[in-house]
């Protein structure tokens, strides 16, 4: 049986291992939402850190170091478009994205951006 450092490194290395390091990004708001209706209470003990770990669901642990590569100043968002049924957006990248609103919560898209 490996740590979780001693698997996370012999995946690193191609070396066996008891199996591959389990880790994920994060959830959607949509998810949380759902899982909230679908089962009340159900999910009170989760941390929502995904990032770093989430023993409720046996991800993985791992440290996170937040470091950006963004554009320095990044571009102003921009507005371009706004229909009933999506947002033509510039984001601070300068990327320009088509995202539909529906399903949209706490800031979170339920669809990729087009």
């Amino acid at each position: 049986m490996c740590t979780d450092l001693e698997r996370f490194h012999a995946c690193m290395n191609y070396e066996p291992s008891d199996r591959r390091p389990n880790h994920e990004l994060g959830v959607w708001p949509q998810t949380i939402l759902r899982w909230q209706q679908e089962r009340p209470g159900g999910i009170d003990d989760m941390t929502w850190n995904w990032f770093v770990d989430e023993p409720a669901i046996g991800l993985d642990r791992r440290e996170y170091v937040n470091i950006h590569f963004d554009l320095i100043p990044p571009f102003e968002c921009e507005l371009i478009e706004e229909t009933p049924e999506y947002e033509i957006i510039r984001n601070g990248h300068g990327i320009v994205t088509r995202a539909l609103k529906e399903g949209t919560i706490g800031g979170g898209r339920m669809c990729m951006d087009q």
